[in-house]
């Protein structure tokens, strides 16, 4: 990608205002003698000249290239040096920009904090980031720190696939009945309480919390197996008083339950 210079077509004068006719822009790398292309258009894809000849108005197509920085020198048509000006930096391209939002294009961000929400597309992909993150098929999310997420926000991977980060504390459930919305919860029951089938998949997880002072029983729904943990028994289970159980779904409506449970 490029950048126009500082007008829609560069024009320079002699000493006199009249235009340079003839003469020649020279272009380096900032601090250097090494030439540095400059470019006829947008596209970056056709250098010019190096010097530029510029025409009968003293003027050229003069594209530089995004997030460099050149020296320039200017001299005569019978090259006498008009002047050098060093350090000449562009950078990328910002399409739309205002106190709450900006739009970015093209190129590499690092070393950035965000606050607020990112929203869009991420790197070409159909999957849009919402208040969170969208991981590429090439980039990892190791060690990091994401700060902003309200509970249960989501995180996308390469393919779309969306996976849910969970609560920061286990909120409460009055169901007795297990459902979704229970997932990273706890139900606080005194009476018996059903994990049913066709609602969780592996991974899934939630605790069932007995608040009262007598047994209740955890109940097998039509078609799940509650298994308890480190045997092989399985059937309905039995929550101690005031007992906690762990209940976590392995697939095909197999649950391993763990615990104040018998």
């Amino acid at each position: 990608m490029t950048v126009l210079a500082q007008q829609p077509k560069a024009q320079f004068f002699d000493a006199n205002g009249s235009p340079l006719v003839g003469g020649k822009v020279y272009t380096y790398a900032a601090g250097t003698t090494t030439p540095l292309a400059t470019y006829t258009d947008a596209s970056g894809i056709t250098p010019n000249t190096n010097p530029v000849i510029l025409d009968s108005r003293g003027e050229c197509n003069l594209w530089f290239s995004t997030a460099t920085s050149y020296k320039v020198i200017l001299e005569s048509a019978t090259n006498v040096l008009q002047w050098s000006v060093d350090n000449i930096a562009t950078y990328g391209t910002i399409t739309s920009q205002n106190s709450n939002n900006v739009a970015i294009t093209g190129g590499t961000i690092t070393g950035v904090t965000f606050t607020g929400n990112i929203t869009g597309n991420a790197s070409g992909n159909a999957g849009t980031v919402t208040n969170g993150v969208y991981l590429t098929a090439t980039q990892t999310l190791t060690n990091k720190t994401i700060t902003g997420l309200a509970s249960a926000s989501t995180v996308n991977d390469s393919l779309g696939t969306e996976y849910t980060i969970g609560y920061r504390s286990i909120p409460q459930s009055l169901n007795t009945t297990a459902a979704a919305s229970d997932i990273g919860k706890h139900l606080f029951v005194s009476a018996t309480t059903t994990v049913p089938s066709g609602v969780f998949v592996a991974g899934n997880e939630f605790l069932v919390v007995n608040s009262s002072a007598v047994a209740v029983t955890l109940t097998q729904g039509a078609g799940t197996t509650l298994r308890l943990g480190g045997t092989a028994t399985t059937g309905n289970r039995t929550i101690a008083a005031y007992g906690v159980a762990n209940v976590l779904c392995t697939g095909t409506e197999t649950f391993y339950v763990t615990g104040n449970v018998t």
